[in-house]
């Protein structure tokens, strides 16, 4: 099955959890994975597009209660907004 988010919305694929994982102050966790698909962007009151500024395949970060857990032929993913991201890795 293909899937295509919709506006800002990322498909995730998670990395696993490991030890060294960066912590922040507050003490939440903050974790990585790759993108797997991406929307178009968000559209503007204008009728245009800001399109997204995060592609396929780059790895990103975000926070531990981010995202919506989802499953796509058995298999589990993160979908959410890109605002929810924290940054993403260059590699």
């Amino acid at each position: 099955m293909q899937f295509r988010p919709l506006s800002d919305c990322v498909l995730i694929e998670q990395d696993k959890e490991k030890e060294g994982m960066i912590k922040l102050v507050n003490a939440t966790k903050l974790f990585s994975g790759t993108i797997i698909a991406a929307g178009a962007g968000r559209p503007k009151e204008d009728g245009t597009v800001k399109p997204m500024s995060v592609k396929v395949g780059e790895k990103v970060a975000f926070g531990e209660y981010s995202g919506q857990k989802v499953t796509i032929d058995g298999k589990d993913y993160l979908m959410m907004r890109e605002p929810d991201l924290i940054g993403v890795y260059d590699e």
